[in-house]
């Protein structure tokens, strides 16, 4: 008898499991077949239609077949909306008390029959809960995801976003985020942005959250980066390419455009000693054409400072847990197959510049997104994946992260996304170490601390020629499999560097050469060693010195 109740127990779980998942029908609108709570399966090569807004009290999960990424999947499922009776667009989904939404490996489109453009594709107004993995969001004028709800885990990774834009009114807008309130602990990982009005932002005037976004790409967005206010946040290994577009106002001389504004700084001062920021080994770069736009207006548009009020600037000096790392400027990553959008996206900022002109003659900057309608037919056509390679031939910038990985989404470098996420842990953990242990800080009214192809060495043979020898803490730290050492050769000659164990017994020579003046990295691969605490040395000319590393496996 108890082998048959235990037996009863376990065919209960599995079959609670089982009646949980629910294959939906592509010819019935999904609203009438989620209502309640379950997993909600969708199939590749259909398109699912929502009659209006589902209003999610409960905890559901609507997800396509496992794929490797949904950017490089052939005809994945496509969530799709129907105008409302007027013929304005619907919002997908809204999130009240007792719901939470996961989405994964499926395509949402804003993009309505009629031409009308979703704004918001999915709301949390009270709900627990929100989780976008694999997903390509395509078309929408405000938000593809906000949140309004507070004491709720926020994770957004492996994602595409193409289209946030306005193409009728204001260019403020087209948010792949927009954070009324930044819940608890907020992911945002290994994302593409072609496109946008801004990034994340508004995360009201609560200090109540971790924020950590790494490996992000992001191209083309018309407003400030971001507006944080966070316990911790960290902005790593992302690149922002032509940010902030649009400026926050006409200046007519030079525009300093702030990138990661924190506007409620009353309500930072209070708080110095819990609030910790690390913005660094980001890449921030403005195509030339967009840089000689502006030379055109007798304006000039600099790399940005990172806070929007002085009042906070004079706080920042005060505690060291406000820390800000070096960044990239001016690398060009040269991408493989980019928007070719750039003419109509210019015709868009000279539009919203003058305002005697703002608004006549909107041009359209969206790029194809393979998603659209037949007019005979009246249904969706899928035509994925769009025509875009956002990898890059810099080789440069392929090693230039924190973890010695390429900058941006990982999902274009499939191999080193592999070794980000075996390694994240400690990815992680080095950051926050460099938070605890900075050496540097914000300085006051100055940009973001940049560092361009004029000042590295790095494959370029026009770099400044550094003053002295140097040996750099190598990053990240502690580390696992790989790290990179920079150090600098004042003069011409013979540079060594050897990595030695607790024992002192040289167990790798990472450099031996000749090397001109200059600044220079090594990659340090130790996959073949065992964790532990190693020691690096550094001989060139009469200069000498070692630092220490530790491996954790």
């Amino acid at each position: 008898m108890r082998k048959v109740s235990l037996l009863f127990v376990v065919m209960f779980l599995l079959g609670t499991s089982l009646m949980a998942q629910t294959t939906l029908d592509p010819g019935l609108f999904v609203n009438d077949q989620i209502t309640g709570p379950g997993v909600y399966l969708v199939e590749a090569g259909n398109a699912y239609a929502f009659d209006g807004r589902l209003d999610v009290v409960w905890d559901i999960t609507i997800q396509g077949p496992d794929v490797d990424w949904i950017f490089t999947t052939e005809n994945p499922p496509v969530l799709v909306n129907t105008p409302a009776e007027d013929g304005t667009a619907r919002q997908f989904m809204e999130i009240g008390a007792g719901g939470s939404v996961t989405i994964k490996n499926l395509v949402m489109s804003g993009l309505h029959s009629n031409g009308a453009v979703v704004g918001t594709f999915i709301a949390n107004v009270a709900g627990n809960g929100y989780t976008a993995d694999n997903v390509a969001f395509v078309d929408w004028t405000d938000f593809a995801y906000r949140n309004q709800g507070t004491g709720l885990d926020i994770s957004i990774t492996n994602c595409v976003f193409l289209n946030g834009v306005r193409l009728s009114y204001s260019p403020w807008g087209g948010f792949p985020m927009r954070m009324d309130v930044a819940g608890e602990s907020v992911l945002v990982e290994n994302n593409t942005v072609v496109n946008s009005g801004r990034l994340l932002g508004n995360s009201g005037p609560w200090f109540n959250a971790t924020v950590h976004e790494l490996h992000n790409t992001y191209l083309n967005f018309t407003k400030a980066g971001h507006e944080q206010r966070a316990y911790e946040m960290i902005q790593a290994n992302n690149i922002f390419y032509n940010y902030d577009l649009c400026g926050h106002h006409i200046t007519n001389n030079v525009y300093d455009s702030y990138f990661t504004t924190w506007n409620y700084f009353s309500d930072a001062k209070t708080k110095l000693d819990s609030i910790s920021l690390y913005l660094g080994q980001n890449l921030f770069f403005r195509e030339p054409e967009v840089l000689d736009w502006y030379a055109a207006q007798g304006d000039t548009i600099v790399p940005g400072l990172l806070w929007e009020h002085a009042d906070v600037d004079s706080f920042v000096t005060l505690d060291d847990d406000y820390t800000i790392g070096t960044n990239y400027a001016d690398f060009v990553p040269g991408f493989v197959d980019g928007p070719d959008n750039q003419e109509k996206m210019l015709q868009f900022l000279s539009e919203y510049w003058y305002e005697d002109t703002r608004g006549v003659d909107w041009p359209d900057w969206r790029v194809p997104t393979g998603i659209t309608w037949d007019e005979g037919t009246g249904l969706p056509v899928i035509d994925w994946p769009p025509a875009l390679d956002l990898s890059y031939t810099n080789t440069y910038l392929q090693t230039a992260g924190t973890d010695g990985l390429p900058l941006g989404d990982l999902n274009w470098w499939p191999e080193a996304k592999a070794t980000y996420i075996a390694n994240k842990d400690q990815i992680v953990a080095a950051l926050r170490d460099s938070i605890d242990n900075a050496t540097g800080l914000y300085v006051p009214g100055s940009p973001t601390p940049m560092l361009t192809p004029a000042t590295t060495a790095i494959g370029d043979d026009n770099a400044a020629t550094p003053s002295a020898y140097s040996l750099n803490q190598n990053y990240p730290n502690p580390f696992n499999p790989t790290t990179t050492i920079e150090y600098s050769v004042a003069k011409a000659g013979m540079v060594s560097i050897e990595l030695y164990n607790t024992l002192g017994q040289k167990v790798k020579t990472l450099v031996n050469s000749n090397q001109v003046s200059g600044r220079y990295a090594v990659t340090v691969n130790a996959s073949d060693l065992s964790s532990g605490v190693y020691f690096y040395s550094i001989k060139a000319g009469d200069f000498s010195q070692t630092k220490k590393m530790i491996l954790m496996k």
